[in-house]
């Protein structure tokens, strides 16, 4: 679910505070997003898969960004929609538990 070496190059790259930053950015942005999702979409599902997949793949997150360029292409041709983020926000969910975990170790 975690690329720990994205984690690790990304915090070496920016240091601990601006991690602490750009970790708390992420997480309140695809956040939003989610929610969105939750209330039906903003209409712009190409864009907003590719929004999150993109933070998701700086931070380290494989499988959110996974679900999310699969469901980007399924957009492209109109046919993603709630299913692909409800998938996206379940992975993005049991991401962020292995995430604060492996964090605290």
């Amino acid at each position: 679910m975690i690329d720990w070496e994205r984690v690790s190059e990304l915090r070496g790259d920016v240091g601990e505070e601006a991690f602490a930053e750009v970790r708390a950015i992420f997480i309140d942005e695809a956040e939003k997003l989610l929610s969105q999702f939750e209330a039906g979409g903003s209409g712009r599902w190409e864009e907003d898969f590719h929004f999150l997949k993109s933070s998701a793949l700086n931070m380290g997150f494989e499988e959110v960004a996974r679900l999310c360029q699969d469901a980007e292409v399924r957009a492209r041709y109109g046919e993603a929609g709630p299913s692909d983020a409800a998938a996206v926000a379940a992975s993005f969910r049991a991401s962020m538990t292995e995430f604060e975990q492996g964090l605290n170790r």
